[in-house]
C-alpha cells in the first residue's frame, strides 16, 4: 500500500501527496509536505488543481531545493507558462521551474526505473489521467513454485530465471466521468488507484454528476467487479460532505470486498 496524503475537495483544492513516488497529484493548494516532492502530475486548469504551481515553484526555491518538475496536459502548457510568467512579474523574479508538457498517450520517465503514461479523461475542460510503472525482474512463470534450493541451482548453473515486468504501482483518474474505467483497462490492474468519488447520495443525481464531468458512488457500486486493485483511495468528494458522514456513507453502501480495500482521502 503506497502512503497517500493531502487534501482533495471537489472545487476547493487538490493536492495529493505521494511522497514513496516523490509525486504530487495536481496542485490546487501547496501543502507543506507537497513542497519536498519535486513532481507535480497536473490532471487539467481548473484553479482548484493547478492554481498553485507557482507557489510550491518559489518555495522550492526559497529553500534551495531543485526546480519542481511540472508535467501538465501539452492542450494549456501555453496557459501554464504564462501562469509562471505572470507570477514571476508579480514577484519581481522569474519563478524557476520545469514544465514537461504531455500528451495522451505520451510517456516521460520518472526515474531509472519508472515512467509515467498520460491518458486522456472525461471532463468539462481538456483533463488527463496518469499512470506510474515500474520496470520490475520477476521470476519466470514457469518457474514459480519449484523450490527455492533448485532455483539456486540453476542460478549458479548460468539459467535465466528473471524476466523483465512493468508493474503498475498508481494509476490516478483525476476528474473525469466513469465511463474512464472501460476506457482505460489498465487502471484496473494498479497496486493503488486514485480515483475521484465527488457525490456520495442523492443531493446530486447520477445524471448530473455526468453532466458536471464527475463520478457518483453509485456509478462506482455498479462496477465493483472492474475495480479490482488490492489498494484503492476515493478522493474530491464534495464540501458537502464532512468526514464522519463520508466515512458512514461508504461504510454503508459498499459492497463487502470492495469496502475493505477503499481508503477515502479525507
Amino acid at each position: 500500500m503506497i502512503p497517500i496524503g493531502g487534501l482533495s475537495v471537489a472545487g476547493v483544492e487538490t493536492c495529493i501527496e505521494v511522497p514513496g513516488l516523490k509525486l504530487v497529484l495536481d496542485m490546487g493548494r501547496c501543502t507543506t509536505g507537497a513542497i519536498s516532492l519535486p513532481t507535480v502530475l497536473v490532471s487539467h486548469g481548473h484553479l482548484d488543481h493547478c492554481g498553485a504551481l507557482p507557489h510550491h515553484a518559489a518555495l522550492r526555491s526559497m529553500r534551495k531545493m531543485e526546480e519542481g518538475r511540472y508535467i501538465v496536459p501539452k492542450a494549456i502548457a501555453k496557459d501554464v507558462t504564462e501562469m509562471f510568467n505572470a507570477v514571476g512579474r508579480l514577484d519581481g523574479a522569474p519563478i524557476a521551474h520545469t514544465l514537461i508538457p504531455l500528451a495522451p498517450g505520451e510517456s516521460v520517465a520518472l526515474g531509472k526505473n519508472r515512467t509515467v503514461h498520460a491518458f486522456e479523461t472525461i471532463h468539462r475542460v481538456v483533463s488527463q489521467g496518469y499512470i506510474v510503472r515500474e520496470r520490475r525482474r520477476r521470476l519466470k512463470p514457469e518457474l514459480v513454485g519449484l523450490p527455492g534450493e533448485e532455483i539456486a541451482k540453476l542460478r549458479k548453473n548460468g539459467v535465466e530465471i528473471d524476466v523483465e515486468a512493468d508493474a503498475v504501482l498508481l494509476a490516478f483518474s483525476g476528474d473525469t466521468r466513469v465511463d474512464i474505467l472501460e476506457r482505460e483497462p489498465t487502471l484496473r490492474t494498479a497496486e493503488t488507484l486514485v480515483i475521484e468519488a465527488s457525490f456520495l447520495d442523492d443531493k446530486v443525481t447520477v445524471p448530473e454528476a455526468r453532466e458536471m464531468g464527475h463520478i457518483h458512488l453509485h456509478e462506482l457500486i455498479e462496477r465493483a467487479e472492474q475495480l479490482a486493485n488490492p489498494d484503492i483511495v476515493f478522493c474530491h468528494f464534495s464540501a458537502r460532505y464532512d468526514a464522519a458522514t463520508i466515512r458512514a456513507i461508504l461504510n454503508e453502501r459498499l459492497p463487502t470486498g470492495l469496502r475493505e480495500r477503499v481508503r477515502p482521502l479525507l
